[in-house]
């Protein structure tokens, strides 16, 4: 996975409304209505909102004729997963330790 495409889905969970919708998804397929009762906003301002993650590939999008529906991207969310894992395993392999003094790699 290309360093950009990393960074660019950490980005889209940079703040907290971001990552509660992420939490949400993480549950299963989600009407954006769903996401803007929860705002108080509409169909538009739930696009704008879930736009850094649409675009980092984290979620689909699928529109609908009132509102659009969301869910996560799971083949990302398994690229994710490997890439996250293959650091830890480069970590392991060297024997490195964390800061807080623990071996927790």
């Amino acid at each position: 996975m290309a360093t950009e495409n990393i960074v660019s889905i950490i980005k889209s969970l940079g703040d907290a409304d971001s990552h509660e919708i992420f939490e949400m998804l993480m549950k299963g397929p989600v009407c954006g209505c769903k996401i803007g009762e929860k705002y108080g906003i509409d169909n538009k301002g739930v696009i704008a909102k879930v736009a850094p993650m649409v675009d980092a590939g984290l979620i689909d999008v699928t529109e609908g004729h009132e509102w659009n529906k969301y869910k996560i991207n799971e083949t990302q969310m398994c690229i994710l997963n490997k890439y996250f894992n293959d650091q830890i395993d480069a970590c392991r392999s060297t024997g490195c330790k964390c800061k807080c003094g623990e071996n927790c790699c």
